[in-house]
């Protein structure tokens, strides 16, 4: 803990010595330079531990005595920095030191270290973040744990440590090093790179096995913030906090739903509870409505609303998922799949709903037919119902999950 010292008033004059050079301002002037050795060396002591979180939340006194004298500090190093080298080159070593343990918080940096302290002192004061409660619907979820150790570039460093010791070990006959240092990855991989990850409407939370959890707010997310590696399952994501959620078995569809859901029409106005309730989505065929023999049904995905029927084409994933967020976005990942994106725009009100699948149906080359111009045909025999307008038609597949609202809203058009 800091030692109890006399409190400096940053004013002009009182922690420089006057120009006269008398004794008064020369006593205050060292002062203030031994209380800033003193705060110093113990902030430099307890931010290089391996545990300098938990130490300066156990003892936040030591921010705050370093933003006490901040302003003497500074105005004292303004006038005597010739004879405060000491001072000057402890205060140096701290900023090089309190940017890198900010940077494990967030890259936005700061333009002084008293900036940058008084942001450690905020985000130290900060609560521990908490697994979503049952209020908090949860939008994707993933755990992390030995069945991705294949995506840990450790692993093949110690493959390929085997097959270039196979030799050694075929002819001195000793597994045991190898398997030691085997296991030895296993273990650091186990407790240090495995975890679990939350993300709901308005954040995305990382909780590692051990270690402090770590959330960052959606909205932060900027249009260059997220960055995704799916092949090592790795997501990193910059807004008010910097996240890497590593070996992740989702790494492709958590980047495309935090791109979805980090700007319009999803941020801020969706809770991850669904508000689109008389809907109903089903697998679906297009084709001309005297179709040839020859020809070829496309597969896609039909939604039938009291209003209309529309058909999206399963292979445009990329189209609709475009149309949700705009042209600039990167191309989603195959697990984002036409029936996720359906099912995440149930999120939104209903009016919202209706405007975005007209949006979508455009941008995917799909249909949309008005309910007073659908009409039914016969059955196949595959147990397909045929409904059409236009020449183009569409067969869908019963499905007993939505078979009463695909009643009640076949029932809507009749009426």
């Amino acid at each position: 803990m800091p030692q109890a010292s006399p409190r400096v008033v940053a004013q002009s004059g009182t922690s420089t010595p006057p120009e006269d050079g008398s004794g008064s301002g020369v006593r205050e002037a060292a002062e203030v330079v031994a209380q800033g050795v003193a705060c110093y060396a113990g902030l430099l002591r307890v931010m290089r531990s391996p545990r300098w979180k938990r130490l300066m939340r156990a003892q936040p006194d030591w921010l705050r005595e370093a933003l006490r004298l901040e302003p003497s500090l500074r105005e004292l190093l303004v006038h005597e920095e010739a004879r405060a080298q000491g001072l000057l080159r402890q205060r140096e070593r701290l900023e090089v030191l309190a940017r890198k343990r900010l940077s494990s918080f967030t890259r936005r940096g700061t333009a002084s270290l008293g900036e940058v302290l008084g942001r450690l002192e905020t985000l130290l004061s900060e609560p521990l973040p908490q697994p979503p409660g049952e209020d908090e619907p949860v939008l994707l979820e993933g755990r992390q744990g030995l069945r991705n150790l294949l995506s840990w570039p450790g692993t093949w460093v110690f493959v390929l440590l085997a097959i270039t010791n196979r030799y050694g070990l075929e002819r001195f006959g000793r597994p045991e090093p190898m398997l030691f240092v085997g296991g030895a990855l296993v273990l650091y991989y186990y407790l240090r790179c495995t975890g679990r990850f939350w993300l709901t409407a308005k954040r995305l939370m990382w909780q590692p096995r051990f270690g402090e959890p770590v959330q960052v707010s959606l909205a932060s997310i900027g249009a260059r913030g997220i960055s995704a590696l799916p092949a090592w399952g790795e997501v990193r994501v910059e807004g008010d906090r910097a996240i890497t959620v590593r070996h992740a078995g989702h790494a492709g569809l958590l980047a495309s739903l935090l791109d979805l859901h980090r700007q319009s029409p999803f941020v801020g106005a969706v809770d991850g509870t669904p508000r689109v309730h008389d809907v109903s989505v089903l697998p679906a065929w297009r084709a001309p409505e005297r179709t040839r023999s020859t020809q070829k049904a496309e597969p896609g995905v039909a939604v039938l609303r009291p209003g209309y029927a529309a058909f999206l084409p399963a292979e445009r994933y990329a189209d609709v998922f475009r149309g949700l967020t705009g042209p600039g976005t990167r191309k989603p990942e195959a697990d984002v799949t036409v029936e996720l994106l359906v099912e995440h725009m149930r999120l939104l009100s209903e009016p919202e709903f209706d405007v975005r699948m007209r949006q979508v149906v455009l941008a995917s080359g799909g249909e949309l037919w008005h309910a007073d111009e659908v009409r039914s045909g016969p059955a196949a025999d595959n147990g397909r119902v045929r409904l059409g307008a236009r020449g183009v038609g569409m067969e869908l597949l019963a499905d007993a999950a939505q078979a009463e609202a695909t009643d009640r809203i076949v029932r809507r058009w009749a009426a």
